[in-house]
């Protein structure tokens, strides 16, 4: 198994959302697996220490220069023209919905062909892409140079919105390996008679030895109630904020503090002013990792009242839940997509229905009043944690599924 050489092809590596990828690349080399990883651009986002180490084995295919994009296409297309161009007959042959998809395939397999020439003079036995949308990038490399190639399929925008010739991108691998049993069930249903049975759940790791709160650090007073992710429609922020002002209608002492930056931070900021929470409830930006592991010290309860976008979008179960019920934070989230397989309502967190601010209201208030609850939910999520997000087991799940 150590002589197996592994290629991971990745999107914008590393980030402030890739941490899951991290520990996988980590137990990876721990395991004494040669890992080469190609990522499609360099990172905009703050990098952790770890994570700097990591982008020093990253090659980086974008921007890509006109030159070295000529000498891959000419190669492949002279040295193995039936593999080359059979390739690109079948891409742009599939059925696709619109014109700027046929584009975009186009682009990936152009950025397919650069990948296989950066690994033209690497051993290479397997080729894994992570996330869905830029697996034509290793169908191609894996085609020009003669190996199998598998896809990690997640949630957020991967499968659900828009897809782009999924049949094919997992038709063609050798497995497809998704991170909740919600979404193998939805890519088993989708892909019948094409894929279905090369669909496995294998869960994301999450190491808890990482995450062991300071006994020593005090709760913030009044209790915080944090929540971690991008400012979109999908994580349900808009519907904290109403929460919010529902307790502090009812007088309720608490402070809210949101960690995460996007598209949704003015909409977000408006709604705050208009309901007179101003300085109770706070939007933080991004913050590197080592400072949101700070945040969850400080904090009594984590929200993350997870939707559906009106596009379809939405999460799997977004690694922050993982993240705080590793340090012992009781969880509020919503009977959403694939939570419930990490919460369970009752026993380790509370669950309440998407879009339904008295709910969630009602549930943070239930924790707010009782720190023994908060306590015994916070315990029970660790333990859940520790005992169904091991990292070192997934991946090796995952690794067996690679050489079988």
């Amino acid at each position: 198994m150590h002589a197996l050489q592994l290629v991971y092809i990745l999107s914008a590596y590393p980030g402030l959302t890739t941490t899951f990828v991290d520990r996988e690349v980590q137990a990876l080399r721990r395991m004494g697996i040669p890992l080469r990883i190609l990522a499609i651009n360099r990172p905009e986002t703050m990098l952790s220490e770890e994570q700097k180490e990591i982008q020093r084995i990253i090659t980086y295919l974008q921007p890509v220069e006109r030159s070295t994009a000529l000498r891959a296409h000419l190669r492949f297309a002279l040295t193995r023209p039936a593999r080359y161009f059979s390739t690109l007959a079948y891409l742009l042959t599939r059925r696709h919905s619109s014109l700027n998809a046929r584009r975009k395939t186009l682009r990936h397999f152009s950025l397919g062909v650069v990948s296989a020439y950066h690994l033209r003079n690497t051993p290479v036995d397997h080729i894994h892409v992570h996330i869905v949308n830029w697996a034509v990038v290793a169908l191609t490399a894996s085609r020009l140079l003669g190996v199998p190639y598998s896809v990690t399929a997640h949630a957020s925008g991967d499968i659900y919105v828009n897809p782009v010739l999924l049949n094919e991108k997992m038709g063609n691998a050798k497995f497809v390996a998704t991170c909740t049993r919600y979404n193998m069930d939805y890519l088993k249903q989708y892909g019948k008679g094409v894929f279905s049975e090369k669909v496995k759940c294998i869960y994301h790791g999450l190491n808890a030895r990482d995450y062991v709160r300071d006994q020593t650090v005090e709760r913030h007073h009044p209790p915080v109630i944090i929540g971690v992710g991008q400012l979109k429609e999908r994580k349900g922020f808009k519907v904290l904020v109403e929460a919010c002002g529902i307790l502090k209608q009812q007088g309720v002492d608490f402070e809210c503090r949101i960690i995460g930056e996007g598209p949704m931070r003015a909409e977000l900021e408006d709604r705050i002013q208009r309901l007179g929470l101003t300085g109770k409830v706070i939007l933080y930006g991004a913050l590197p990792h080592d400072e949101v592991f700070r945040q969850y010290e400080q904090s009594s309860i984590f929200a993350l009242p997870a939707l559906m976008a009106s596009d379809g979008d939405r999460d799997g179960i977004p690694n922050v839940i993982l993240e705080a019920m590793a340090m012992e934070l009781p969880v509020v989230s919503t009977c959403h997509s694939a939570i419930p397989e990490a919460v369970e309502d009752g026993v380790n967190g509370l669950l309440v229905p998407p879009d339904d601010p008295a709910a969630l209201a009602a549930a943070l208030q239930r924790l707010l009043s009782s720190p023994e609850l908060r306590s015994s939910f916070g315990q029970k999520g660790r333990q859940m944690v520790i005992e169904k997000f091991d990292p070192e087991k997934n991946t090796r799940r995952l690794l067996e599924e690679i050489t079988a």
